[in-house]
């Protein structure tokens, strides 16, 4: 075989390098927006329980798992490192789930032989600056590391199938579950073998350290010895899947619409060979035109319905005025139109740029690469081994809590009363209106590239990714309960798959479908890139913003700032006592962590020596006037979440000068536009 001339080995090269620029250029791009003033938004009422529970696993050493009311345990132990390095500090929590925001981006771009590449920097990009997966990446909360295990077990069984070596990532990572498998409970003995003692404490955490760096050390390098070390990635997709039962119990509707998608794609593939469909595919999609205008015509008046809806939500008179976005979205929509338009006469031509994926994703290839014989048994043994024990690890604790793992089997009976009765009041279209306020863009876009991967039956990944992400979006518009941020469960496949059509249109030989595509991406991540700008940092506490759900106003930190000052002043710092009588109080807690005299009851008490008590507005303001007026002024009131206001009461002797008396509060008016 002839040596390829030198401009062609040169191009090649270049390429690899431009690629590789853009890799680090959306990777900064992420990390940026992950990462900039982190404690600029207070915190979520979620983020302020989420932080108590940390706060005693820190203290106490011990978090018991309840499946009553709270998700898994791994968000905790994910954060622990981080506080036992820089404090119970805001920055430090919410820098615990950021990485995993930015690590979930850099997985994508691992897709590129799967979804070509130009559309895994496309996918990338999407990930990168999609609202909400931003949003919910600098919050305290389950849902980013749940996504990137979701990723993760996708991109772990890919290259399982493939038949790669294992890479200094796989290697890596598992050398990281290793460690957390074992290293937390032997320090947990260290701590009890040392006793009072901390040289020998000490002694024993670095003997063990030790002995246990020699055993990942060997346990490693026999993994790799193994067949290349090929059966890394299977395992690191049993961890994956045991974190992502040991974080969220919605793990069950994410592994199952990915096995759904998988036999769909089995059923699809099988008619799209057929010599049916290839000689009246095109009739049959004229038909369905002709059926989708007719439906459209007879629901007009729905359809009109929801234009006015989507108008008013972002040009109405009663809301902030988005015409960007709106227009921008109304272009989104056209251009995809034209877009499809220009996709079906080249379709017909089938003159399109294509890749191959470097293997068939089936299950016969799948079989065969867990082997024969003893290998397979033994390579399905230890995965289980590894999937049981991380669960039976993380619910119990660290083995501190051995209750935990009977109830993470009680989980799923709680969660499937509470899915329909908790949080129940958006309807069926509750997500549909959600994405199309916030995250218009890829919604357009994934419904375009969904259609258009299914037409092309090509890639069995990019079908996968389009089943995925509508199986998701249908479960979760079924099922009663929403938030805005399960969302991403199908936000994640939704950006995969209008990455890789969007990357294939670029890459085709058809002039109109590389403007028409890249006019979408451009238009599409402006959206993106301003409405995350938006809801980051400048209407992060406002209610029209989907995701900001129940959120914290950014005058409940001018309170706590309040408090600080009032205990500073009265002489005794964190020793300072506070009584906070008010129900509602979540996530004070958290910014009070340090005061070990701020007590939360809930109800107001009888007190007179606190130097300051925290009530809730309206509610209580007649117990406040006939409890505290003989010992205590009123500051102020300051916004806790959308329709509760709190009250700061500081004791005479110690409020300024324009402090009021307490029957002041009855007079206070809401200032338009600061407690919403």
């Amino acid at each position: 075989m002839m040596d390829e001339p030198q401009e062609v080995v040169n191009e090649k090269v270049m390429t690899d390098r431009v690629w590789l620029a853009c890799t680090g250029v959306v990777t900064a791009v992420a990390a940026f927006l992950r990462f900039y003033d982190l404690a600029l938004k207070p915190l979520h009422h979620d983020e302020g329980v989420n932080g108590f529970f940390l706060t005693n696993l820190v203290r106490d050493g011990v978090y018991k798992y309840d499946p009553a009311n709270y998700h898994g345990p791994t968000l905790y132990y994910i954060a622990l490192p981080f506080v036992e390095l820089f404090g119970l500090k805001t920055m430090p929590i919410r820098v615990s789930v950021a990485i995993f925001g930015v690590l979930t981006v850099v997985l994508a771009f691992y897709l590129k032989r799967y979804i070509g590449r130009t559309g895994s920097l496309l996918a990338a990009l999407f990930l990168a600056l999609s609202p909400g997966m931003v949003f919910i990446s600098r919050y305290f909360i389950h849902e980013i590391f749940f996504i990137f295990l979701s990723l993760a077990i996708v991109v772990a069984v890919l290259f399982f199938i493939e038949k790669r070596s294992a890479g200094p990532g796989a290697v890596a990572w598992m050398v990281l579950v290793l460690f957390t498998s074992f290293l937390p409970s032997s320090l947990n003995l260290a701590n009890y073998l040392g006793g009072q003692t901390e040289a020998a404490v000490w002694a024993f955490r670095i003997a063990f350290f030790i002995v246990e760096s020699v055993l990942v050390y060997y346990v490693v390098r026999m993994l790799i010895n193994w067949d290349n070390g090929r059966p890394i990635y299977l395992l690191l997709a049993s961890a994956s899947a045991s974190l992502l039962f040991a974080t969220k119990e919605t793990t069950f509707i994410t592994l199952g619409t990915m096995l759904i998608a998988f036999f769909c794609i089995w059923i699809w593939r099988g008619i799209h060979a057929g010599e049916v469909y290839k000689k009246y595919w095109f009739n049959t999609l004229l038909a369905l035109h002709v059926t989708a205008a007719a439906a459209a015509v007879y629901y007009r008046q729905n359809l009109i319905d929801g234009v006015k809806w989507l108008y008013e939500n972002f040009l109405g008179s009663d809301k902030s005025q988005e015409s960007f976005v709106f227009y921008s979205v109304v272009f989104l929509a056209f251009a995809a139109i034209l877009t499809w338009i220009f996709f079906i006469i080249n379709l017909r031509k089938n003159g399109d740029a294509s890749f191959d994926e470097p293997v068939e994703l089936n299950s016969k290839n799948f079989s065969d690469r867990l082997g024969t014989g003893s290998n397979r048994l033994a390579l399905i043994a230890t995965g289980a081994v590894i999937f049981v024990y991380l669960g039976v690890l993380f619910f119990s604790s660290f083995f501190t809590y051995k209750d935990g793992v009977g109830k993470a089997f009680e989980a799923y009976a709680i969660w499937s009363k509470t899915g329909t009765k908790d949080h129940t009041m958006h309807g069926v279209f509750g997500y549909l209106k959600w994405m199309m306020k916030i995250e218009s863009p890829l919604m357009i876009l994934s419904v375009l590239g969904s259609v258009m991967t299914m037409l092309w039956g090509r890639h069995r990944f990019a079908m996968f990714s389009a089943l995925w992400a509508g199986g998701l979006f249908a479960a979760y518009s079924i099922i009663p309960y929403k938030t805005p941020w399960l969302a991403l469960s199908f936000l994640l496949p939704m950006c995969i798959v209008a990455g890789y059509a969007l990357g294939r249109l670029i890459e085709s030989k058809s002039v109109a479908l590389k403007a028409a595509a890249i006019s979408l991406a451009i238009s599409g991540t402006s959206v993106l890139a301003y409405q995350t700008y938006q809801i980051n940092f400048v209407r992060y506490d406002d209610e029209e913003m989907t995701y900001v759900y129940a959120h914290s106003k950014r005058g409940m930190l001018d309170l706590i700032k309040q408090i600080e000052y009032y205990a500073e002043k009265s002489g005794k710092g964190k020793e300072a006592t506070i009584e906070i009588g008010s129900p509602d109080y979540w996530p004070m807690t958290w910014y009070l962590v340090d005061y070990k005299q701020a007590n939360f009851h809930g109800r107001l008490i009888d007190a007179s020596t606190a130097e300051m008590i925290v009530a809730k507005k309206d509610d209580q303001d007649a117990d406040v006037i006939r409890k505290y007026s003989t010992h205590y002024k009123y500051v102020g009131v300051y916004p806790l979440r959308p329709g509760v206001n709190l009250v700061l009461l500081v004791k005479r002797g110690l409020a300024d000068g324009d402090a009021m008396d307490p029957y002041k509060i009855v007079e206070y008016e809401t200032i338009p536009g600061y407690t919403n």
